[in-house]
Order: structure tokens, then C-alpha cells, then sequence
């Protein structure tokens, strides 16, 4: 027999870990009272949802639940990051879902034993954040501020081959195809089929949008036109600083 509070008492905990690791992914500053009033209305809406058959409809309800969950935890200032929170959210849902589908875990009354798996379950997703953040974050505003008080706005394309470091002082390698007047220091790197020169400077600061301010970066100047952006971003700013 399941019994109704055992399913609000798991949905509750399991709703508030899912928020817990969507708001470490994409370093979503929140309170966490917003994150248990958020996992206190999902569990309330449980009981609404339970008896319902209708597999459409079901998904239909669950998925105007997660926005609202959203929306609780996390605000609302833009509909793309809405849209984003809500698409990382149910990403980790559906991989716990797996997960428990995998470990044959099909009644819900076994709380207790998922609730011993959660630290696993943790482990997992931090081991899969840095790819879960990089899928959802392919395009960045990026903002760099020049070391002559000049600033360019550039829009960013995250590349999973850029992973330059320049070798003097550990700084990674954002590239850009801008002319600028700035100091230039020359940074080996390794092409296909050779080894090259890279024009490179340090910048005063740079921004990046969804991901915050970084003074651990250089900048490299290359005569190449990008199709759709016109930054390439280094793949190691997703690393945590």
C-alpha cells in the first residue's frame, strides 16, 4: 500500500536536492527558504497530481509545476534563464528517474533506501556538471574592459577545443578577431599539424554573462572571420575558479 505522506515527504526531499544541484550548475544565488517554500508547493500539488491516469495531461501538469518551481526558487528576470532553469531542472529529474529505473527502485515506498542513494546520486551530478552546464551554455555576452578605458561587447561562443593556457601566468585564452590597440605578448599554442605563435594581452577585466568576472584571463588576436559570434571562449571558465 502507498501511503500519501510518504510520497509528499519524498517528493519534498527529492525536489529540494534536484534544486539544490540546479542552483550549484548554473550559480543561481538564492535563498534557501525560497528553495523549501518552492519544494512545500510541489509536494502540496502531489496530492493533486497523484490519482491522475492521463499520461499527457500528467506531463502536461508536472511541467507547468516545475516552471512555478522555478519561479519560486530562483525568480524571474528574463525568459531565457527561465527557460534554462526549467530545462536543467528536468534534465536531473529525468536522470534520477533513470537512475532509479536502472537500480530497479519502482516502488515509492522505498524512500528510505533512495534517500541512502542520494549522496551517490550528488557525486554523479557533480561529476556531470561541468558537461549538463556546457550543453546549456553554448553562447555568452561577454564584455572586456581594455586597459585604455575602451570596452567591447562581443558575443561569446563557448569551444570545447579552446583550452589554451598561456604559460607565464596560467591565464586562459579567450579569442577574439578584433583589431585592438593593447601591448601584445606572443603565446605558443599547437595547431593540427604544427606549433604556432599567438598574438595575446591582458586585459583590465573581463564579464561573462552566466558565468561573472574574471581577472585570470588573456586575450588572443587573430585575423579570422567566426560564423554567428565573435569570441571564442577558452572551455576551462566553466571550471570553478
Amino acid at each position: 500500500m502507498i501511503y500519501i505522506e510518504e510520497v509528499v515527504i519524498l517528493d519534498f526531499l527529492i525536489d529540494l536536492y534536484l534544486l539544490y544541484i540546479c542552483s550549484l550548475i548554473l550559480k543561481n544565488n538564492t535563498k534557501k527558504y525560497r528553495m523549501i517554500f518552492s519544494c512545500i508547493f510541489s509536494s502540496m500539488s502531489y496530492i493533486i497530481i497523484f490519482n491522475l491516469s492521463n499520461n499527457v495531461f500528467l506531463f502536461i501538469i508536472k511541467l507547468i509545476i516545475s516552471i512555478i518551481m522555478i519561479i519560486i526558487s530562483f525568480g524571474y528576470n528574463d525568459i531565457k534563464i527561465l527557460i534554462k532553469n526549467v530545462i536543467c531542472f528536468n534534465i536531473l529529474n529525468f536522470f534520477l528517474g533513470g537512475l532509479l529505473y536502472y537500480f530497479k527502485i519502482s516502488n515509492i515506498v522505498n524512500y528510505k533506501l533512495i534517500l541512502l542513494l542520494i549522496p551517490l546520486f550528488l557525486k554523479i551530478y557533480k561529476y556531470f556538471t561541468y558537461n549538463i552546464r556546457a550543453i546549456l551554455n553554448f553562447r555568452y555576452k561577454v564584455t572586456i574592459y581594455l586597459n585604455s578605458g575602451k570596452v567591447l561587447y562581443l558575443n561569446g561562443y563557448m569551444d570545447s577545443g579552446n583550452n589554451l593556457i598561456e604559460p607565464y601566468n596560467n591565464r586562459k585564452v579567450i579569442i577574439i578577431n578584433k583589431k585592438i590597440d593593447e601591448e601584445y605578448y606572443l603565446v605558443p599554442y599547437k595547431t593540427i599539424n604544427s606549433y604556432s605563435l599567438l598574438k595575446c594581452f591582458n586585459p583590465k577585466k573581463v564579464f561573462i554573462e552566466g558565468i561573472g568576472e574574471r581577472n585570470d584571463v588573456s586575450i588572443g588576436v587573430i585575423n579570422k572571420k567566426f560564423n554567428g559570434f565573435n569570441c571564442l571562449l577558452n572551455y576551462r571558465l566553466l571550471e570553478e575558479k
